[in-house]
């Protein structure tokens, strides 16, 4: 990262959105910040199954008016091959829309589907899955009419959308204050972790083993009601347990 022309954008982004205390600010800092990538809108959404209905969870959201209607109008939930790859079990890679196959037996109402995100200015694209963090796969996007997704861009939008979703979860899903006590050396880590450190640096700083650090970071996980790393971070920060 040290390499990234947008190191700074990131970091930048990342501390603005832990100082947000609500998605209406969590949503205007990520705005801002794909906005500088060309990114005109953006979802953090829980994606229902298929069969199990048409509408996906929205934690927050911002799309051209009358986009969410004629996606369910059309019915295009039933061919969007894009929500489908979020949804597979076990990728968690981010992907571009051009990168998500869909099946060429139903290429016509596949074509119908890009032509609508084209349509809305929506054709081009980012998605960053996020796994499971409430037991219903979720992911954040991100669209425009011609955004840049070269690699260092791509890079770039996976760690604000990684850590703004779940700051995203937090708001909407406030933990129980009586699970929030964490020892001195689980704050330590989580401090250097919110400063992006690994957990091999983490270790070098605090004079600890690799396995030492993953064992404060899952204590900390399991004390905060977290699903990961990054969630424990968000949920510290919010919380002011830790301070970025």
């Amino acid at each position: 990262m040290n390499s990234d022309p947008h190191r700074n954008l990131v970091f930048a982004t990342i501390d603005g959105i832990a100082r947000s205390s609500s998605l209406p600010g969590i949503a205007e800092t990520l705005r801002d910040a794909a906005g500088k990538f060309g990114f005109t809108s953006f979802g953090i959404n829980e994606l229902p199954r298929p069969g199990e209905g048409a509408n996906p969870l929205i934690l927050t959201e911002s799309t051209p008016w009358g986009f969410r209607e004629c996606y369910i109008d059309e019915r295009f939930y039933l061919a969007d091959h894009i929500c489908a790859r979020a949804r597979a079990a076990g990728d968690r890679r981010p992907f571009r829309f051009s990168e998500a196959p869909y099946p060429r037996t139903e290429a016509r109402i596949h074509q119908r589907f890009l032509q609508a995100l084209g349509t809305f200015g929506l054709g081009k694209g980012i998605v960053v899955p996020l796994g499971q963090p409430t037991n219903i796969p979720s992911c954040l996007w991100l669209a425009g009419p011609d955004p840049n997704l070269d690699d260092d861009a791509m890079r770039a939008m996976q760690m604000i959308a990684l850590f703004a979703a779940s700051m995203a979860h937090v708001v909407s899903r406030p933990p129980r204050r009586g699970s929030l006590k964490l020892t001195v050396r689980e704050r330590e880590v989580l401090t250097w972790a919110a400063q992006g450190k690994s957990a091999h640096e983490i270790g070098e700083i605090l004079n600890i083993t690799r396995r030492t650090v993953d064992e404060h970071v899952q204590h900390a996980i399991l004390k905060l009601g977290a699903s990961n790393r990054t969630h424990a971070v968000a949920v510290a920060l919010r919380e002011e347990i830790i301070r970025f």
